[in-house]
């Protein structure tokens, strides 16, 4: 009887599993690291850029005799410049020149400017905000004057080589025409696209 039940529980005991001195080595899985992220430095606004804008306006003529308002009208331009990119601050310089009619009660008048200006801005990714200021030369049926423009912008970088830009400049002139008491200024908002290269 003892063999009987000895043989019938000997099969069922080897055949359960050895808990205690397993000889098979452990697997460890090594953790695969996921990707450092990319650090993304934003757009570069170092480089050329030429443009063309096209703006509007008014300004004021005074003299002795009084003051006489006026409108800025067709005010096509062209400018171009550099930019360097220093981080978060971005600076250059830009040539520009404007053809504009200056109309008043008495008749519009053909103008010419010039503009030499510094540009001083900060570094938002796909946007600059830019103040501006420089030297400015107007010229008008003939006469011509000597002055000074300042203003502020916003650049949009729409793509790696366009940008559009909505600008405001105040222009200032004394004395204009080397007349004495003779002062002309003027206010100008301009829509301008570049090609950046």
């Amino acid at each position: 009887m003892k063999k009987t039940i000895v043989a019938a529980t000997l099969p069922a005991l080897l055949a359960l599993p050895a808990f205690a001195g397993n000889l098979d080595p452990v697997i460890v899985e090594t953790p695969v690291a996921a990707p450092a992220p990319v650090y993304d430095a934003g757009r570069d606004w170092s480089g050329g850029y030429v443009g063309l804008s096209f703006g509007t306006g008014s300004g004021e003529i005074d003299s002795a005799a009084g003051s006489t308002d006026f409108d800025v009208n067709d005010n096509y331009g062209l400018y171009g410049g550099y930019l360097w990119d220093n981080g978060s601050l971005v600076y250059g310089g830009e040539l520009a020149y404007s053809s504009l009619s200056i109309g008043t009660d008495a008749g519009d008048a053909d103008a010419d400017e010039w503009m030499l200006k510094g540009r001083l801005g900060y570094d938002a990714g796909n946007f600059l905000p830019y103040a501006t200021a420089g030297y400015s030369n107007l010229t008008v049926e003939g006469d011509s004057g000597d002055g000074y423009v300042l203003g502020a912008g916003l650049e949009y970088a729409a793509t790696e080589s366009i940008s559009v830009r909505g600008e405001y400049l105040n222009h200032q002139f004394n004395d204009f025409g080397d007349t004495d008491g003779l002062d002309v200024s003027h206010d100008t908002f301009s829509i301008g696209v570049s090609y950046n290269f």
